[in-house]
């Protein structure tokens, strides 16, 4: 009998692997590694100009100078923000505690949650930078696919998909500054207080969600104060510039919109930690290995 159940434990786990064995490599086909893993989505092998003209509205010198990135193999990234449901499976795996923080009146941390409410759809946060990497390297292990934090060139990429400007979405109406029908940011007008459920407004053309707004996201980059001198293969620079503060992206849920661009970029000390951040994943394809 023990040999029985030994049998049938091994026939389901390979069964369970063999269901997600094989690696998609479809523009926009969208895939999970496990149950409670982050749907992940490809996006094509190609270049863009990564950064922002000089006319743009809202530009900040860190922004430039334009220069050409090119992916030589499609990749994935998640299609939203890691969730507070799935970081709840990560924490309750490993038995990890996240430290409290953020004092400021209404907006404390703790153990991993914000002061708002929470459900199992909106996005983690409160994680600092380190604690971000511990779930991509927890869920690199336990689906033996190779997971990892997303470059700022990457990040870019799949916000824009495809597009040139600030946003790959008109404003509400014309001769505005306001995106609330595409992004939720700049308080409620857009329906949500707080963080929204990831999904609640459409995705891009590259079936990405949420990439202008909700939660900031970190990245894996150093912070650099311009692009020269920046990868043009879409990896991660973390060469220069300075590790003690590492690059964000994205916007949140009280910032303007000014700040949501596809092109705007942050940064902070990677022991931040906040109701406004969180983090996506990106993994290789067909056994690629760029870090």
């Amino acid at each position: 009998m023990k040999r029985l159940n030994a049998f049938i434990a091994l026939a389901c786990l390979s069964l369970s692997v063999g269901a997600y064995a094989a690696d998609p490599t479809e523009p926009g086909k969208v895939f999970q590694d496990c149950n409670d893993c982050p749907e992940m989505v490809v996006l094509p092998a190609g270049g863009y100009t990564m950064g922002v003209p000089n006319d743009e509205v809202g530009r900040q010198s860190d922004e430039g100078p334009l220069h050409q990135v090119t992916f030589a193999e499609p990749f994935a990234i998640s299609r939203f923000h890691v969730t507070a449901e799935q970081w709840q499976v990560y924490t309750k795996d490993t038995g990890v505690v996240i430290p409290d923080g953020d004092d400021r009146p209404g907006r404390r941390c703790t153990n991993g949650k914000p002061s708002y409410p929470q459900g199992p759809r909106q996005p983690a946060v409160c994680m600092d930078w380190e604690e971000a990497r511990g779930y991509i390297a927890w869920l690199a292990k336990k689906t033996g696919k190779p997971y990892r934090m997303l470059s700022e060139s990457e990040r870019e990429y799949g916000a824009r998909a495809g597009s040139t400007g600030p946003f790959p979405f008109p404003f509400d109406k014309a001769g505005g500054y306001q995106i609330t029908e595409h992004a939720n940011g700049y308080g409620p007008k857009d329906g949500y207080t707080y963080t929204a459920p990831v999904g609640s407004f459409a995705p891009n053309a590259f079936g990405v969600y949420d990439m202008h707004g909700n939660v900031y996201e970190w990245l894996a980059d150093c912070w650099h104060t311009d692009y020269v001198g920046a990868p043009t293969d879409g990896s991660a620079w973390i060469t220069g510039g300075t590790c003690e503060h590492r690059q964000i992206r994205g916007n949140d849920w009280i910032e303007p919109p000014i700040f949501s661009r596809s092109g705007n970029r942050n940064e902070r000390e990677p022991d931040v930690r906040g109701d406004w951040l969180s983090f996506r994943v990106a993994r290789n394809l067909n056994g690629a290995d760029k870090d």
